[in-house]
Parts: structure tokens; sequence; C-alpha cells
């Protein structure tokens, strides 16, 4: 399903929906310069969430990992709305991270 400019509280249903059998959600920026730019959400098994971001070059793709949804939706929402601060939530380190 793809929504155009989905709402703070449409992020959060869709980030709460995420589990077996749905668990990824990916949110494209229609400002970004090209397909590269991108974040998206990955709910683990055990109700963690890996949530990445890039921004170009594989070298500029980060990661990080939380069990708090609203973390997660905070940084996701901000993210989508192009407001400061959105990397703040996160010790983001690159992906893959290989462990």
């Amino acid at each position: 399903m793809a929504y155009d400019a989905p709402s703070g509280a449409l992020l959060l249903r869709l980030l709460d929906e995420l589990g077996p059998g749905n668990q990824y959600l990916i949110v494209d920026r229609l400002d970004a310069p090209d397909a590269g730019h991108f974040m998206q959400v990955y709910r683990e098994v055990d109700g963690t969430f890996a949530v990445e971001y890039r921004e170009g070059a594989a070298d500029r793709h980060f990661e990080a990992v939380t069990a708090d949804l609203w973390q997660v939706h905070e940084a996701l929402a901000a993210w989508a709305a192009g407001a400061p601060g959105w990397r703040d939530a996160f010790d983001w380190r690159p992906w893959p991270s290989g462990g």
C-alpha cells in the first residue's frame, strides 16, 4: 500500500501494525533527489524495531535499534516532514553493522 504525504497519526498506525507478515515500513520523501534517500523500519519477531535511513550513496546508510514505538514514530515523522533534529533520537551506526 502506498500513501502520499502520510500524517503523523497514519505513520503511528502503520508502525503499530507491523508484525509477522507485515514487518517493513518504507518512507520516501517526494523532495528527495533520488531513490537512494529513504527511511525504513523493520519490526523484529521480538517486537524491537530496526530503523534505517539512507541519504544517497551506500556510505550514507545508517541504522539503529530500539523497542520504543514512540521513539521510532518521532524520528520517522520528523524525517518525513523534513524537520530538524530527527537524528537526535538514536545513536546511529553505519549499515550494515555486521552483528
